[in-house]
């Protein structure tokens, strides 16, 4: 009985996964990039705890933006923090009129302490759009003239985001898993946005229109879960008929901070996940696809001991796709191609990889910020 379950389990996964990746190579072919001039008033907002290290380096790049001063804002809303992040703040709004530090309120009393910075910042912002990154991110000097445009005709757009890693060959393991990580995850949620399945996105380059947020209740309908000010948010612009978008122009590529240790991006990561189990009522759609992943991930290494021509024929369909798929999202985001030699390896780390995110995820074992 259980091996018949099995059976049927990894038969409706394969299918289904190959159906998905199909989609979403699609996407990445027919992507469309936006060549308008749409100009708005735009509010950057960006919570942040505990963030001496990195906050510097993110405003430098934000008040050098290659945007009408006059047409943007920073906000940074200070959530709480126990080190010299407020006074970095207050010094570089001494120097630009357009860099705001906002004092978040009620942090100890509400679910989510980042959609609650989110909030009091987007309350406090003046702009028509709302353009997000993280604390420990850095932009180009023209994201916000590259990733305003597709807002013409969107109510949501987002776009991608790497880890920086100056020396490949001496990077870690860790730095290399989470980077290829991310170019995977990115491929797959901007080949579903442009094949027009909004399943996911990242709080670290992200925009909307500010009245279609306003319209969706902000993050009202959410705040009692304690991850989720992107993707969450997203599903409910799409439940609300409105559409999103995909930034595939180079200028809108956000940098983050590799994480430091497995620790650190397993609860990063078990953070995202935690998401998941919110699918079955915002996108059942997306919850179906992810469960699917979680089994074509998983199940291979059960029949291994069955049988396994089976399982390995499993994962020998898997890695010739994925790596043909790969090479063309490696393209679309000017990765180096040689990178994806790691292939293999992303591959025996991510069973063990997926559990332990999963379990971490249903468990919410993870915080915003300490």
């Amino acid at each position: 009985m259980f091996w018949n379950i099995a059976y049927l389990i990894i038969s409706i996964s394969v299918l289904t996964y190959l159906y998905y990746l199909r989609l979403f190579f699609i996407g990445l072919r027919n992507r469309k990039e936006s060549a308008d001039t749409f100009k708005k008033k735009v509010s950057v907002i960006v919570a942040a705890r505990n963030e001496e290290k990195n906050i510097s380096k993110l405003l430098t790049s934000l008040v050098n933006q290659h945007y009408p001063e006059h047409l943007f804002e920073i906000i940074i809303a200070d959530d709480g923090s126990e080190d010299s992040t407020a006074s970095i703040v207050e010094k570089f709004a001494e120097k630009w009129e357009n860099v705001k530090l906002i004092k978040v309120t009620n942090r100890k009393e509400v679910d989510s302490p980042k959609k609650n910075a989110l909030s009091q910042a987007i309350e406090a912002s003046s702009g028509d759009i709302i353009l997000s990154t993280d604390a420990d991110c850095i932009v180009g000097k023209y994201w916000i003239s590259s990733i305003i445009p597709n807002l013409k005709n969107s109510d949501m757009v987002t776009g991608f985001s790497r880890t920086m890693i100056k020396d490949w060959k001496r990077s870690t393991l860790l730095d290399k898993f989470e980077h290829f990580d991310f170019v995977s995850m990115f491929a797959a949620a901007a080949g579903a946005i442009s094949s027009g399945k909004y399943f996911s996105c990242s709080g670290q380059n992200i925009a909307y229109k500010k009245k279609s947020f306003l319209q969706v209740g902000g993050f009202e309908k959410i705040k009692h879960l304690i991850s989720g000010d992107d993707v969450n948010l997203m599903q409910l612009f799409r439940k609300n008929g409105m559409t999103v978008s995909f930034s595939f122009s180079l200028h809108s590529f956000v940098y983050t901070v590799p994480c430091t240790s497995w620790s650190r991006l397993l609860s990063q990561r078990s953070r995202w996940s935690s998401n998941m189990k919110w699918q079955t009522s915002l996108n059942p759609e997306f919850f179906f696809y992810l469960i699917c992943v979680f089994f074509i991930t998983i199940l291979p290494i059960v029949f291994i001991f069955k049988v396994w021509w089976f399982a390995l024929g499993i994962i020998l369909l898997r890695t010739i796709l994925e790596i043909e798929f790969l090479k063309v999202a490696f393209t679309v985001f000017c990765e180096d191609k040689k990178r994806l030699l790691f292939y293999p390896a992303w591959l025996i780390i991510q069973p063990v990889y997926f559990v332990l995110i999963a379990f971490m995820g249903i468990m919410n074992f993870f915080k915003w910020k300490e």
